[in-house]
């Protein structure tokens, strides 16, 4: 008997005639029904960041019982025209794309899909190293940045340091598609055929 971990295939389509307008934003995505995503945690480490008085916002996408709960916060925190909270989208890849960066705040994952659909376009992450798939995805300082699991300070730290170190970024930027490879639809595709032709000379 022995145990084989086989990823899923991330298969995305985008469809680049859906617009998204030219500010610069760091994006989010997930379900607001229980707060696993912690958006609040989120939404206040972007207001101590540096990032609003850059006019850089933050869109989070995704819907939930607990959205009407983080657009109080947003008026709270005069966020008013820097936080969009755009709630469920169909076809999500566009943002994801378009992205400065991808911020993930969970208390913790199966396996950071979002992670991942932002690092297939090119676009760097940002993720606390939660349990159980961040680590998985993220080379720190490589394909984006892992930050010390629920640390909001150091999350803080992160997302000042993707806007602020050019350089940092831009090397993120060029490992971001390649880092992924290893869960495409071929690649995964092949480790199924490898999987059974093993089990078949058994």
């Amino acid at each position: 008997e022995f145990v084989k971990t086989i990823y899923n295939p991330i298969n995305t389509v985008s469809d680049d005639t859906i617009a998204v307008n030219n500010e610069k934003y760091i994006l989010a995505a997930g379900s607001m029904n229980k707060n696993i995503k912690q958006f609040d945690v989120l939404i206040k480490a972007y207001s101590q960041s540096i990032l609003p008085q850059k006019n850089i916002k933050l869109i989070i996408i995704g819907d939930g019982l607990l959205r009407p709960k983080w657009e109080v916060l947003v008026q709270e925190l005069g966020l008013q025209n820097k936080v969009e909270l755009k709630g469920f989208i169909e076809n999500p890849f566009p943002y994801f794309k378009n992205a400065l960066f991808t911020v993930l705040t969970s208390k913790y994952e199966g396996f950071g899909y979002v992670l991942v659909e932002s690092l297939v376009f090119g676009t760097p992450v940002v993720s606390y190293d939660c349990p159980h798939g961040p680590a998985e995805i993220i080379k720190d300082q490589n394909n984006g940045l892992l930050v010390e699991n629920q640390s909001q300070e150091k999350l803080v730290v992160a997302l000042n340091e993707m806007v602020e170190n050019q350089e940092l970024y831009n090397y993120c930027i060029a490992n971001a598609k390649a880092s992924v490879e290893k869960f495409s639809l071929t690649k995964i595709g092949a480790e199924w055929l490898d999987y059974f032709e093993e089990i078949k000379n058994k």
